[in-house]
This record gives structure tokens, sequence and C-alpha cells, in this order.
């Protein structure tokens, strides 16, 4: 009934929108390069920074309930992810001002303890997006970027206090000329826990309300040196770092629960990157992006829920060094190519407790891309076509059997038709690969997972349609998408030599993701807007009868928002975010079927108040209530959500 109820809403504020969005932007006809994002000519969803101010968000996972067809998830191991269209994390990068987020060992990173308050602006790319990009971006990109100085000094203390126990503080600060500018902030995110719905049922692994090991403790910091001495001349040196620790609730209704806790989970990187215009006319343009990322994590193991007795220890450390280099040659004011290449080389080390951390275990892993593409520009029509080819080596696999080079080729191809300047339409092609990381083939994950080192690499082609009209009263969006992938890697439940059942991940022969996306922004006022998203997924694997009617894990059916937003008066603002995930399945731990998630619906609500102390200073109060109505809800199966969360807190502006 809610899944109906939620569908009818969102159709009819689609069909009833009668003002352009002032939050998110879809661009079509966009040809830039900045700290190597490349816009091609299809939807882009642009997240901006009154958005992300809003979403009194500690770090980046908080943010995901704004972007339309993404859906937030927790797994097993602590880790908060994010999915788009059906896509895995596995399958989406993330960029933070052009320089990979994601720790190639797993091709993930804990968007939980990655802060926000240095950045100014995300972007999301859906379906395989330009060969600039590189290897393994089968389901998009998601593009974050750090605060620009524009032209004047600026700055933010925040402070947030929660119910849980929860505390966030940060501190950003721009400052410089034309010539010289620097972004320097800080910040400290810390929670005892979070609290259970009031509905849910008690089990041994959480006897009270608190749920079992849910704190975490993050301390970060960032810094950007821009130096800009002409109008063609640009360059950006960075540095990040985050030391944190976090416990990983176990699984509530499983025979064998994760017991872990992370002690140390650290991340530095350092990165360059810069723009250069040359030759007759300025009409050449060199980007470049270079980083070398540092990520030390140590996994304890224990052997109940008390935590007391240690099972095992795991330490990782992780080092990366990635680059990226897109020539782009202007040729008249239509023609242009980008001619890239990039990648990069990662060296994983292991060592557990059992060994007394004598044996160090090494993998690595190089990827590389290049290719070229050619894009046509006019008043009516922008195209696009890139070919490239994408290679991965593994040339060293611990004590495991090693695997052959691989190398594959990509494509993608986007066409945009501008009718006027309100209503334009769009088609885009694409075929990427992507390469197992070192962790699927190699890992035993403590004992969770049976090796594949045989593992191939998975393969997409896509097509995707969209029409898009964005009048003076009226924004609306349509897009239809399809995904076909060969050699999907999916997880499955095997039983092992002592007859537990384990996990392994495995190829699947044939897997299709079909879909519609609705979206439409519109203001019913002056001080009164509102923002829907509706996402409709088919996604299922071809069986043995040449039908696709393989269940997949955690391809919800339905993916929904509504946010409305409204000022009564000058001063004070109020908030309402409904989020919807309906349809979903998973494999429950133990359990060789599939089962069906609850379906829920969840109400966030949020009232601020702002004032002016004095001069620049300025000042905003606001409280936040999360899951207004304490409902229990599941990501994935057994690991149930936070109940409601209050808070409130004071945002300083300087």
């Amino acid at each position: 009934m809610i899944r109906h109820l939620v569908f009818v809403l969102l159709l009819i504020s689609i069909l009833g929108a009668q003002t352009k969005d002032s939050v998110r932007t879809y661009k079509l006809q966009e040809i830039t390069v900045r700290s190597g994002e490349i816009l091609e000519p299809k939807s882009v969803t642009q997240i901006n920074f009154n958005r992300i101010e809003n979403s009194d968000a500690g770090s980046i996972s908080e943010i995901g309930k704004f972007i339309p067809s993404l859906k937030v998830q927790t797994n097993s191991r602590g880790e908060t992810l994010f999915f788009i269209r059906g896509s895995g994390e596995r399958q989406i990068s993330l960029f933070f001002d052009g320089i990979p987020m994601n720790i190639p060992w797993d091709n993930r990173i804990d968007l939980s303890l990655v802060p926000t308050n240095a950045i100014g602006q995300i972007s999301i790319t859906k379906g395989v997006p330009s060969i600039t990009y590189g290897a393994n971006t089968l389901g998009g990109v998601i593009n974050i970027f750090s605060k620009k100085y524009l032209h004047k000094n600026s700055g933010k203390l925040s402070a947030q206090l929660g119910l849980q126990g929860e505390q966030k503080y940060s501190a950003c600060w721009l400052n410089g000329n034309d010539s010289f500018s620097y972004l320097t902030s800080l910040n400290f995110n810390r929670s005892d826990g979070y609290d259970l719905p009031s509905s849910f049922k008690g089990d041994s692994e959480n006897s009270d309300k608190r749920r079992t090991n849910s704190y975490n403790k993050s301390l970060g910091a960032f810094a950007r040196l821009t130096y800009t001495p002409s109008v063609e001349n640009n360059y950006n040196l960075s540095f990040s770092y985050n030391s944190s620790e976090k416990g990983v609730p176990p699984e509530t209704d499983v025979s064998s629960p994760r017991y872990w806790q992370y002690p140390e989970w650290k991340n530095l990187t350092f990165s360059f990157n810069g723009s250069n215009k040359f030759g007759e006319n300025n009409n050449s343009l060199l980007t470049y992006l270079f980083s070398a990322n540092n990520f030390n994590m140590q996994i304890n193991q224990y052997t109940d829920h008390t935590f007391s007795v240690f099972d095992d220890v795991e330490k990782d450390n992780d080092f990366t060094l990635s680059g990226r280099v897109i020539l782009t040659q202007f040729f008249g004011t239509s023609h242009l190519l980008k001619f890239t290449l990039g990648g990069f080389s990662t060296l994983h080390e292991e060592k557990f407790l059992e060994t007394n951390f004598a044996v160090t275990e090494q993998y690595a892993q190089n990827i590389f891309s290049g290719g070229v593409e050619y894009e046509y520009i006019s008043d009516k029509i922008t195209g696009i076509i890139g070919v490239g080819l994408d290679a991965s080596s593994t040339p060293k696999t611990g004590d495991k059997p090693s695997s052959d080079p691989l190398t594959d080729l990509s494509f993608n191809s986007s066409l945009a038709y501008m009718f006027s300047n309100d209503l334009s339409v769009n088609i885009n092609l694409g075929r990427k690969t992507r390469f197992p990381t070192l962790r699927e083939s190699f890992s035993g994950a403590l004992g969770k997972f049976v090796l594949n080192p045989n593992l191939k690499p998975e393969l997409v082609n896509s097509i995707e349609a969209g029409v898009t009209y964005s009048g003076k009263n009226l924004y609306g969006n349509l897009n239809f998408f399809a995904s076909y992938y060969s050699d999907g890697i999916v997880k499955a439940v095997i039983n092992a030599d002592n007859g537990k059942s384990k996990f392994q991940r495995i190829n699947k022969d044939n897997i299709r993701i079909l879909g519609i996306e609705l979206i439409s922004c519109y203001n019913l006022s002056n001080n009164f807007n509102c923002e829907v998203n509706f996402t409709f997924l088919n996604s299922f694997a071809k069986n043995s009868f040449g039908e696709f009617k393989d269940t997949l894990e955690y391809k919800p059916e339905i993916i929904a928002g509504l946010n409305f937003d409204y000022s009564p008066i000058e001063k004070i603002n109020t908030t309402l975010e409904l989020n919807y995930i309906g349809r979903e399945y998973g494999l429950q731990g133990g359990n060789e079927y599939f089962q069906t998630l609850p379906e829920y619906l969840l109400f966030n609500i949020r009232a601020s108040y702002q004032f002016s102390i004095s001069g620049r200073l300025g000042a905003e109060f606001f409280i936040r209530i999360n899951n207004l109505f304490d409902r229990l809800y599941y990501t994935q199966w057994s690991l149930p959500e936070a109940g409601r969360q209050i808070y409130g807190g004071l945002i300083l502006d300087i």
C-alpha cells in the first residue's frame, strides 16, 4: 500500500511541477574540464553548497538521500556505501577534486568516515561515463569538489550535539587573492552509538536499546593551496588526513556474526592537479592530476559480543600512486579532441595475529587506461564518441595463485539535441569493463569468504535515453536506461569443507538492469519549493532456461525521495525529507535463498533560525530529527539501522 501511495504522490508532483529547481541542476551541452571532471551531454545531477550545508551531514554518507536513484547501504563490515541505479559500490568511482577516493584493494571507501565540511559541490554522472575517467566506472562517477575561493575571505564554525552522545565540530577557512588562495578545514565527529527503534525486539546481540558496538570517532583535516598566475594557468596542491576508529554492529539473527572493531582507520593523501592553456589562440588545454595515498587499517576480530577475547587481528597497509593526464585540442568553435592516459599502481600488505604478525602477505595491482574522444558542439547538437583501452595486471598475489594480465576495450558515445532553450533530448551508449579487485579474488575476509582467484572481469553494455524540459517555471527530467552485464560479479552461498556456509564471489553469465528515472523540481511560491525523484528498477540474472528471472541482491525495485523546503518568514526555514525503498532482496547470513527486505519510508525534519551577530558575523541555530517516526528498517539483512535521532547545533559564518 505504501509503495502505491508513494508512486501516485511522486507522479502527481512531477506532472504538477511549476518552477525550475534552484538546488539540483541537470546540465546538457556543457563541455568543460575542472580538476579532471569531464561532463558529457547527458544528465548530470548536481548537489550544490546550500543543500550540502542544510543536510547537517558530518560524513558524505549522510548526503546520499538527496541523490536520485541512489541507495545508501551499510554492510556487515560496518562500511557505508552508495548504490546507484542498481550498480554496486565497486562499480562506481568516487573522486575528490579529481583524485580517486576508492581504496583499490576493494575499490571501496567507508563513506561514513569521509567528512563534508570542505565540500562545496557534488556532481553525479550515471551510467558509463566518458572514457577519460578510466577503468572500473561501469555504474557512473561521483565527483566531489572542495569549496572554491570566490574573491573574498570566508569561514565557518559549526557545533552539533545529539541525544545519543553524538558530537560534531568543524571549522573551515578560505583566504587569498586573485593569484594565491588557500582552504583549510578541521573536523571532529564522535558518537557513543545509536539507539535502535523501539519496535526492535532484542536478541543476544542487542539486549538493550543501544545498538551493540556502534560507536565511532573521527578526526579529519584538509588543506588546499591554489596558485593562478594567469587565466591560462592554474595549480592546486592539497593534503587530506583522516584518523578514525569505530565498532561494527554484529548481525542480529545469524549463526556466525562478525565481532569486529576498527581501532585504526587512517587515510593520508597528497595530491597535485593543474591546467595549462597554450598554443595558437590558446586552443590547447592540458589537465593533469597526480596523487599519493597511504591507507592503514586494523581489524580486531573477537570470539563473542563481549569483545573481550581476540579471535584474530588483521593489519592492512595500502599505498597507491595514481595519475591522469588529459590533452584537449580545440579546432575552431565546434570540434575538439581529447587524449587521455591514466591509472594507478597499488600495493596492499596484510599480516595476522595467528602468525604473530611475522609474515607479511603482499598483493599488487596495476590498472592503466588510455583513449581518445571526439566532441562536436553546435547551437542545437552536441555529440561525443570515445574509445579506449583498459588493462590490469596483478604482479603480487600473496601466497595465492597468480592471475594473467587482462585487457579490454571501452567505448562511450553521447548525443544531445536541443529543440529550444527549454527542451532537449539525449541518448548515450557505453561499454566498460570492471576488473576484479584484489580482495574479491584473493581475500578470505577473516574466514567469511572462499577465495576465487579465477574470477573474471565483468563487462557492461548500456544505453540511456532522456528528455529534459527546463523552462522559467518548470523543470522535469525523464530517463530510460538499460544495462546488460556479462560475467557479472555477484556473491553466492557455498558449503565449505567444515560444513558451514560461506560466501564466494562468482561470475554470473548475464545480468540485466532496466529502469525509468523521473525527476521534478519546482517552487510552489517564493518561499516554498519541492524536489521529487522516483526510480523504478527491473534487475534479474539469466537462469538456466535462458530467462531473466534469477533474483539479484540489494537492487531495490523502487527508490524514491520527496523534499519540501518552506520559509514562513525571512529568517526561519523548515525542511521535510522523505525517502522510500521498496521490493528489495538479500542473502541473510547462513541462508542459501534470497529473502525480501521490509520496505521502508523514512521522514526527516529540520528547522532553523538565522540571525546576525555583528558586521559579517552571522549565525544559524537548527534542530533536526531523522527517522521521525522511529521506523525499524534494514538497508542490508540482519543489520537494523538507527531509530529516531535528535540533534541540534549552531553554525557561525565569519
